[in-house]
């Protein structure tokens, strides 16, 4: 690397430690990090003390626990490295306008760039790889192997993801790109037939087949590289450890020399995503996340219905999930169809408190932060908001209505999956669930839009080690887990009363309880009322 970089690098992380630092000599960015400081701490200790885990870790031994990791690690690393293919966004390295500016003009090599854009990235995996260390069970060993091999893996996952993107943008243009969704179609074919094959088949599972197919001559060939950070994890000695550390590092320089090479041939394209991307990410300070402020162009018709003045609100909001969400909510709901099989797999049905409350976290947690078609995304305009001249209580509705709907949908796959893999849940209960789903959901998003409206704030961690914004979204989501809780409590309550004052029915209770849980749903709507109006245009997201 050109020493002038070095130093840049050397400056840019210097820069970064300065800016924490500011952020926690502030009460607010103090308290927060605090906040997020003990819940890791509580995450380690009930590691260390118990073992404890949502899918029964805690029962393996260490060669049972690496031989799970052998088996099933490359074939997760796989499944990343082609859902790559599919979900290519951006840049393979990002470079800021600045750095466009400055660096691009100055007398540095390409490669040099490239070098230094890794350098960065490298940086930043230390501070994950520290995080993994700290949260990992006791079976995967000693706290200096799982840190080489988080960083190793993680270094390899950015380098094979960039090789992987730059020579699909190389081959633009050329017969191999033709048949490049063809070939995703037949792959998704391909694993559509295993699982119903192994759904059928009573003695065989997906988890058996994938096993088989690890195992084999030709799953073994495909897997090659993957297989040696799946050692790394496994490693039964400092000598082993070292053997694969080595022969990981070869992998990652191969890669990177791969990616230098295919830069020269994508130059052009790299330019044009970088400046794309840097649109993206000044609209994401503005408000929304990363998958909801991608601009593309579809077909859309001249006059959207106006339904009491919520319609073209509403309409518009549907338009910008299917331009820039539509591949975000196709992963979402294969995510959604896989929990129970894969809960079912790993012996925890979703029956069981511990696959629930991770069910919850993915419905209450995970996808309000991706999927964004609502107040969330739009801080930008409530200024237009503010002067239509329609009651704040329909501009409320019309911008929850797609994002409750959306929502529902994958609720709804998650009941579905487990109505068909799992014995223990019935058409009755299923019909239940996906009754109390609608007004949960619609609760679970009226309360996230209130409190952002009260307390604008970016969807999006701007760095990896942003731990004011991730102790924020701890404290948030317990807040809102509370309120959530309370409101299904309260529903409960008012069934169960019902039920002792109308005799052995269920009918009367569970309406009863429905109603209560969609009236408390629609006064949170009252409530996000009073936040739209309280919002001052002129305030800017922290």
């Amino acid at each position: 690397m050109d020493p002038a970089l070095r130093q840049l690098l050397i400056l840019r992380l210097r820069g970064g430690l300065r800016q924490r630092l500011h952020q926690m000599a502030s009460v607010r960015g103090l308290l927060f990090s605090l906040a997020f400081g003990v819940i890791i701490w509580l995450l380690i200790t009930s590691s260390s003390s118990s073992g404890a885990s949502a899918f029964g870790l805690s029962s393996l031994d260490r060669q049972a626990f690496s031989d799970q990791i052998i088996t099933f690690m490359p074939l997760s690393m796989l499944g990343l490295s082609l859902l790559t293919v599919v979900m290519t966004t951006g840049p393979t390295f990002h470079f800021s306008p600045n750095e466009i500016n400055f660096l691009f003009t100055g007398p540095f090599r390409r490669r040099d760039l490239i070098v230094y854009k890794f350098g960065a990235y490298v940086a930043g995996v230390t501070y994950t790889s520290v995080f993994i260390t700290l949260i990992a069970p006791p079976q995967t060993g000693s706290a200096l192997s799982v840190f080489i091999a988080s960083l190793l893996t993680l270094v390899f996952v950015q380098l094979n993801s960039a090789v992987i993107s730059m020579t699909g943008h190389a081959l633009d243009g050329s017969r191999l790109a033709k048949i490049k969704w063809p070939a995703i179609a037949v792959l998704f074919a391909i694993a559509a037939v295993a699982m119903v094959h192994a759904w059928v088949t009573p003695d065989r599972g997906i988890f058996d087949l994938l096993f088989e197919f690890r195992h084999s001559w030709i799953g073994t060939i495909i897997l090659i590289p993957y297989i040696v950070f799946a050692e790394l994890f496994v490693a039964a000695s400092v000598s082993q450890l070292a053997l694969w550390a080595l022969v990981a590092i070869a992998i990652n320089a191969a890669l990177l020399r791969a990616a230098i090479v295919l830069d020269e041939r994508t130059t052009d394209r790299s330019l044009a995503e970088n400046a794309r991307l840097s649109n993206r990410w000044e609209r994401i300070k503005q408000g929304g996340s990363f998958w909801a402020t991608e601009r593309t162009e579809m077909r859309s018709i001249r006059r959207a219905p106006h339904v009491a003045g919520l319609g073209p609100i509403a309409w518009r909001q549907a338009l910008n999930a299917l331009r820039n969400s539509s591949r975000l909510m196709i992963i979402f709901v294969g995510l959604a169809a896989g929990i129970a099989p894969m809960a079912s797999a790993l012996g925890a049905p979703v029956t069981q408190p511990h696959t629930l409350m991770i069910i919850y976290v993915f419905i209450a947690f995970i996808l309000p932060r991706n999927l964004v078609c609502d107040f969330r995304g739009d801080l930008s305009r409530m200024e237009i908001y503010k002067t239509l001249p329609i009651a704040p209580w329909r501009i409320c509705a019309g911008q929850l209505v797609v994002q409750v709907l959306l929502a529902y949908v994958i609720a709804l796959t998650v009941i579905i999956s487990a109505l068909v893999f799992e014995d223990s849940v019935s058409t009755q209960v299923a019909l239940v669930l996906a009754a109390f789903a609608l007004p949960l959901t619609l609760l679970i998003y009226a309360v996230e839009n209130t409190v952002h409206l009260l307390f604008p704030t970016k969807l999006v961690a701007m760095g990896r080690a942003d731990f004011e914004f991730l102790g924020r979204s701890i404290v948030e989501f317990i807040a809102k887990t509370l309120f959530v809780f309370t409101a299904m409590g309260a529903s409960g309550a008012v069934g169960l009363l019902t039920f002792k004052t109308m005799g052995p029915t269920w009918v009367l209770p569970g309406l009863a309880s429905w109603l209560t849980l969609t009236l408390i749903g629609l006064l949170t709507v009252v409530a996000l009322q009073f936040a739209f109006r309280r919002f001052a245009v002129a305030e800017t997201i922290d």
